[in-house]
């Protein structure tokens, strides 16, 4: 009954909503002819990431949607809801995905401004600035396709994991192409990336300079399982930005705006773009931490990240916030080293981030590590591995110090094994499914392009 539900929610949205990807057209505005204009549409789409506008945010992320994984995820205790407030809250991942459409349309409008910008540029009238912004258009092209195959094909290493994304990359109104393979996928991801690098972009106001864009490049080479390029990568920045001591990382946190400590970029960048952060912030109070992710913390609260985590009745006290900064690519860093059989770097690293964090943690050895408890959901690795203790203390590491940041905790299972959990609200149980966690592509594009195949689980309509 719920899968029939979840079909008539896509089928519904499809027929009350045209398809941005495939009529890409910008109704109501010109197409850019002067330097002017191509500078201001791209500023105009800066500003929207960091403002959170609704469709720009769906590059970097918002506190919104962090909030909206995190819900979906087993860091908070969805059967421990308040209600009628927490009526509010997402229940599971199913009940949000007719609305991921909406968001590959977003990422694709991304992808189109970036074009117009590319195609219609002279190279006979480029000065320094105008690298930059042509930079820009290469990172922001780059991001889009990462998360567009994030979010829309299957994790690296599994079974299914054999279509990409359509790629576009001219400003074509005509063009209807197929999707492509998921290597072209993620090499079109990195070679935009790899572009925009070359540029090295100066002017602060474009916010990708290169430890943005290594950072990013960071994510994808972890996110597709290439381990020595991804610690390439993430220790180049970590070694510019290093981890902060427990004191600074407080402050940091505490911040709600800017590039406080060592953020490097981040949604909603000077504002809450008009959709209220503090309304996020109260709403999520509506349910508790769970007592899973309470257990990570042997210290308690003399781990800075609990103490500023938790409030009275397991309440979340920390700003949601969507970002990239070090500390994620120190982690990042830390995997790839236990991935590439360098068990005592993994290991070291592992305990001097615990120290940071808590000074009286008492450093691991292989014999201490903490045992996988039988509720952690995570049971397997990104290659499909059983997992390990030394594998379970790192991934446990990241979702103590990635809570409430970009919905991490949702997109760590995507990439570990898919676990099938359910939640029960209101005496009724709602299960994640496996399939799940490769939304669905727009149900309108595949009626205007048959050929476009969708992914498995939202073939049929009824």
């Amino acid at each position: 009954m719920r899968q029939y539900i979840l079909h008539v929610l896509l089928v519904t949205l499809a027929l009350t909503a045209c398809s941005d990807f495939l009529d890409i057209k910008p109704y109501g505005k010109t197409i850019p002819r002067t330097r002017e204009e191509y500078k201001a549409l791209l500023d105009e789409t800066l500003n929207g990431i960091d403002m959170g506008s609704t469709g720009d945010e769906q590059l970097l992320g918002s506190y919104s949607l962090s909030a909206s994984y995190e819900e979906c995820a087993d860091n908070l205790e969805t059967n421990l809801t308040e209600y009628p407030s927490g009526n509010y809250l997402t229940t599971y991942i199913g009940a949000i995905l007719s609305g991921r459409q909406s968001v590959y349309n977003y990422l694709y409008e991304l992808i189109r401004t970036s074009n117009i910008i590319l195609d219609g540029w002279s190279p006979d009238t480029w000065e320094r600035a105008d690298s930059d912004i042509v930079g820009t258009c290469h990172a922001i092209r780059g991001v889009a396709y990462y998360q567009l195959l994030r979010q829309f094909c299957a994790p690296a290493g599994s079974e299914d994991a054999t279509l990409g994304v359509p790629i576009v990359t001219t400003f074509n109104m005509e063009a209807k192409p197929d999707r492509s393979t998921y290597a072209q996928t993620e090499a079109q991801a990195e070679a935009d990336l790899r572009k925009a690098l070359s540029y090295h972009i100066q002017d602060k106001m474009y916010r990708f300079n290169d430890d943005v864009i290594l950072g990013y490049l960071a994510r994808l080479y972890h996110w597709t399982g290439r381990w020595q390029e991804a610690l390439e990568a993430a220790t180049e920045v970590v070694d510019r930005h290093p981890l902060l001591d427990s004191a600074a990382y407080r402050t940091m946190q505490e911040t709600t705006y800017g590039l406080a400590g060592n953020r490097l970029i981040m949604g909603n960048l000077i504002s809450d773009g008009g959709t209220g952060m503090s309304g996020t912030q109260t709403m999520i109070k509506y349910r508790p931490i769970s007592k899973r992710w309470l257990n990570l913390f042997e210290e308690g609260k003399a781990d800075v990240r609990y103490a500023l985590a938790v409030a009275k009745k397991r309440k979340n006290a920390k700003i949601i916030r969507a970002n990239l900064r070090s500390a994620e690519l120190y982690l990042i860093a830390m995997e790839c080293h236990y991935h590439l059989d360098h068990t005592k770097d993994a290991l070291l690293m592992l305990n001097s981030l615990r120290r940071l964090r808590c000074p009286q943690a008492r450093p691991y050895t292989p014999a201490t590590l903490p045992a996988i408890p039988d509720d952690e959901y995570i049971r397997e690795d990104a290659t499909g591995a059983p997992l390990t203790p030394m594998l379970y203390a790192i991934l446990r590491e990241r979702r103590k110090e990635m809570f409430m940041e970009n919905g991490d905790r949702f997109w760590e299972l995507k990439r570990n094994g898919r676990p099938e959990f359910w939640v029960g609200v209101k005496g009724k149980k709602y299960w994640t499914r496996l399939f799940m966690y490769t939304f669905p592509l727009p149900v309108a594009d595949t009626y205007v392009q048959p050929s476009l195949i969708q992914n498995p689980g939202y073939e049929e309509v009824e």
